[in-house]
């Protein structure tokens, strides 16, 4: 068995080093031949869970499988050798035997058509006389009848093929498909498994404040680490600092929301509520490096009496739930018009009272 050498590690291929117990759950499932035939991959957004599926898909196929052991990477474990006749048939995403089912471009669901292509793909042989692998990205916007039509692939498992279901908000699933499925959790992983893996890649930089800045989400850190992103959050976040001040309107904000997208200041609002919560309880400041959240941190002084503490903690957790609400809203297939979803998301953060 080789080892891969750092000139060849690709920094954007799993597993990743927060991802060695769920690689090695599975790795243990398949050298027993107890592989389930469906997994539902879980977890928060930016942790890899797609990239996790498609690299364990290609371990499954791979007729000689090497030991990854590089700095950045997990190490001492083994993943597809990218080099053997069945790795090479999927050499830029095309592998005979693994399929992907996404949202197709300009939609916001998965539709019946894409699961019958997925039924077919399931019952057909397999290329290369081993495993086959479906995998379903963003597996909650399923439509009602692309999940009905999956429930019945689900309840008439073929042998050895297998299926991954990817979701950042599993609860959207129909109960009936998540009972058919192993779970499989990932979590944000702590700061000293992740900090080598992004500073192997992005090289000089604040890795510390770039990864809470992501809220511990690695390749929502990668995004922000490069190009403008790290400076539109920060944008973002004192503006809505200066509207609960007083200092700036809802309408300025919006002008600066419809250059950044809602989808990704929303997620940045989400990220910081969430600390502003435990903050409001604590009195513990996270990230304390980082000067706009420094900034926005003024806007609330912890009670030390109890009851007010969680009185506010309460409202700023109501308040999250709305911008969550929002985030499902804006990912929908309602056609949602997203100016009006972020005047209410503005104008209830200006009225929330955050004085215990």
């Amino acid at each position: 068995m080789t080892e891969t050498t750092s000139n060849s590690v690709n920094f954007l291929s799993a597993p990743f080093p927060w991802q060695g117990a769920q690689w090695a759950q599975l790795s243990r499932a398949f050298a027993a031949s107890v592989l389930a035939h469906a997994y539902l991959f879980s977890g928060s957004e930016g942790l890899g869970k797609s990239l996790f599926a498609d690299g364990f898909a290609r371990y499954l196929l791979c007729l000689n499988p090497i030991a990854q052991n590089t700095v950045g990477r997990l190490a001492d474990t083994d993943v597809a050798c990218g080099t053997c006749k069945n790795c090479l048939k999927g050499g830029v995403g095309n592998h005979p035997d693994i399929l992907t089912i996404e949202p197709e471009q300009g939609s916001k669901n998965i539709k019946i058509d894409q699961i019958r292509w997925l039924s077919e793909f399931v019952i057909r042989s397999s290329h290369s006389g081993g495993a086959k692998v479906a995998i379903i990205a963003n597996a909650h916007l399923l439509n009602t009848n692309a999940a009905n039509a999956l429930l019945k692939t689900l309840e008439e498992p073929n042998s050895n093929t297998h299926v991954f279901l990817v979701s950042d908000h599993p609860g959207r699933l129909v109960a009936t498909i998540r009972s058919r499925c192993q779970k499989l959790a990932f979590q944000a992983p702590r700061a000293d498994i992740a900090a080598p893996w992004l500073q192997a890649i992005i090289g000089a930089g604040n890795v510390g404040s770039i990864l809470e800045a992501s809220d511990m989400r690695p390749l929502i850190a990668l995004q922000l680490a490069q190009g403008d992103s790290l400076q539109a959050r920060a944008q973002f976040l004192q503006s809505i600092c200066d509207v609960k001040k007083g200092k700036k309107s809802i309408q300025q904000v919006l002008a600066l929301i419809a250059k950044n997208g809602e989808s990704e200041v929303l997620q940045h609002f989400s990220a910081f509520l969430s600390k502003l919560t435990k903050y409001s309880l604590t009195g513990i400041q996270e990230n304390e490096g980082d000067p706009t959240l420094q900034s926005m941190y003024t806007l609330l002084v912890p009670s030390k009496e109890k009851s007010l503490a969680q009185a506010v903690a309460s409202s700023l957790a109501l308040f999250y739930t709305e911008v969550e609400t929002a985030r499902r809203q804006l990912a929908s297939s309602t056609n949602p018009n997203p100016q009006l979803i972020m005047e209410s998301i503005l104008w209830q953060w200006s009225k929330l009272n955050l004085h215990s």
